[in-house]
């Protein structure tokens, strides 16, 4: 880790730093947490440190604000956790999520704004996305369409409805249909955790964190099941090519993945999710970087959203979509594995 990449990290304040170094201000005899939010200091008054030991004995003093003298002090993080906590394990049931919620000891535009910091999406469209995704799973297993809205903690069908289409591009009947043809599916285990890839007879489907859900339910989680890809079925031989494909890119051994896949998106995305799929080498690039890839600036919402919406992570790089500051924005796997995937494909170390 070098001095320029330490440098945005702490413009950035950035999370996914913490304990990898601290920094101190000359003028202040301060020294911090690359996350804290305290005043901007200047580039040439800045000196980095790997440990806080290190930092004490050259003279400073902890930050009382972000406490990097403590090896776990983040109060607000340890909100964001809570508060979602909450919602993975309560989202079908409504009463019982508002009393969890109250018991935070917070009040909901406190935990809202921290949940939003953190997680870099509201509250609100998380719980739409964790309900979205139960149901998918549901759809998956065969269930029916009203079913899979009731289990996931819906009483209304017309959101049900308007949410699915949004975040899957299809409806919840087409969607249902589409996986009830012969697929094959497995789960592998990478650096990033569990993955879940499912394919068709023509195309990979999906390929997700296989451990979301059954870790919300509190289930076990589901081993690779040889059974399930079946012998001389074209479904098969593409989740296993699928597999292969992506342990030579995690070895370090594959820039580009030559499967076919099955992308459903919203309309008004169909065109910016194409452009993020276009690379998989070189510098990431912003939302807005592109949006001019695709002649209209103003589309960057509309790239957040295909980005959101991707069923098939690493296939389509949307792990290499960053913010305009540089920092690392939202991902299905969260943002430690995205940081891991950026660091493997420019060359650096796997954590």
């Amino acid at each position: 880790m070098d001095d320029n990449e330490m440098w945005q990290a702490v413009q950035t304040c950035d999370p996914a730093y913490d304990g990898e170094f601290f920094y101190a201000v000359q003028k202040t005899r301060i020294f911090y947490r690359p996350s804290c939010k305290s005043k901007y200091p200047r580039r040439n008054n800045v000196e980095y440190f790997k440990s806080s030991a290190e930092a004490e004995a050259a003279g400073y003093r902890p930050c009382k604000r972000c406490r990097p003298d403590l090896p776990q002090y983040d109060p607000d993080r340890d909100l964001a956790k809570a508060s979602k906590a909450v919602f993975d394990q309560y989202f079908t049931d409504r009463q019982e999520l508002n009393q969890q919620l109250k018991e935070l000891g917070v009040t909901r535009k406190q935990m809202s704004l921290v949940f939003k910091r953190y997680y870099d999406m509201k509250p609100a469209e998380y719980l739409i996305q964790v309900r979205i995704a139960a149901a998918k799973q549901a759809l998956q297993a065969g269930s029916s369409v009203f079913d899979a809205a009731a289990n996931s903690g819906y009483t209304n069908y017309s959101s049900f409805y308007a949410h699915f289409r949004k975040l899957s591009g299809m409806p919840p009947a087409k969607y249902r249909q589409l996986f009830a043809q012969n697929i094959s599916r497995a789960v592998m285990d990478t650096p990033i955790g569990l993955l879940r890839i499912v394919a068709s007879q023509d195309a990979i489907l999906c390929v997700e964190p296989a451990n979301y859900l059954e870790k919300k339910a509190g289930q076990a989680i589901e081993q690779v099941p040889a059974d399930r890809i079946i012998p001389n079925d074209p479904s098969g031989d593409l989740v296993k090519a699928c597999m292969r494909e992506l342990k030579e890119y995690f070895a370090g051994q594959r820039q580009r993945f030559d499967l076919p896949f099955h992308l459903k998106a919203p309309a008004s995305s169909k065109r910016s999710g194409s452009s993020s799929s276009r690379f998989l080498t070189g510098r990431p690039r912003s939302y807005q970087q592109l949006a001019e890839m695709t002649g209209d600036k103003n589309a960057s919402r509309a790239i957040g959203l295909a980005n959101n919406c991707n069923p098939i992570l690493i296939l389509i790089p949307c792990h290499r979509v960053i913010g305009a500051d540089g920092s690392l924005t939202g991902y299905a796997a969260g943002l430690a594995a995205k940081k891991l995937l950026l660091d493997l494909e420019k060359g650096g170390t796997k954590k």
